[in-house]
């Protein structure tokens, strides 16, 4: 299988790498990259998992169908929703208000085609992006 990996600081992808085999292993092995990278004294090291919804407008071609399919795939109206395992480990954070945002992460998810690439990339983007301090006073 291969495993889409991307090094996210501060909103920005800072490397996108395509790795070939088993998802665990390859968390495994850069959660040990992150913690080399981690230090202790300052932010905390977590690894999570969920599942990120991924929809897609229909109608999807037989291809996208079969990539989709084993992911949980279902029909929500006029698009296709499926769930894929994305992984985040945080080995930068801070406090910022009440909040505490990822600054410096790595994200590791099964790459299923580009347009769930660019999915799980925005998320990676959303994460780590710090918000100003208007948008903070604003919540």
């Amino acid at each position: 299988m291969q495993i889409l990996i991307l090094h996210v600081e501060r909103g920005e992808v800072k490397e996108r790498t395509i790795v070939e085999g088993e998802i665990t292993e390859v968390v495994k092995n850069v959660v040990t990259k992150a913690l080399n990278l981690w230090n202790p004294e300052a932010s905390d090291l977590v690894v999570m998992r969920h599942r990120q919804e991924i929809q897609v407008k229909l109608p999807i071609t037989k291809e996208q169908y079969e990539r989709y399919s084993k992911f949980g795939l279902r029909r929500a109206g006029d698009k296709a929703v499926f769930e894929v395992p994305v992984y985040v480990v945080s080995y930068e954070n801070e406090w910022v208000g009440e909040d505490l945002v990822d600054t410096k992460v790595f994200i590791i998810a099964p790459l299923v085609d580009e347009i769930v690439s660019r999915e799980i990339e925005n998320l990676a983007k959303m994460i780590t992006t710090v918000p100003s301090e208007e948008e903070s006073e604003e919540e």
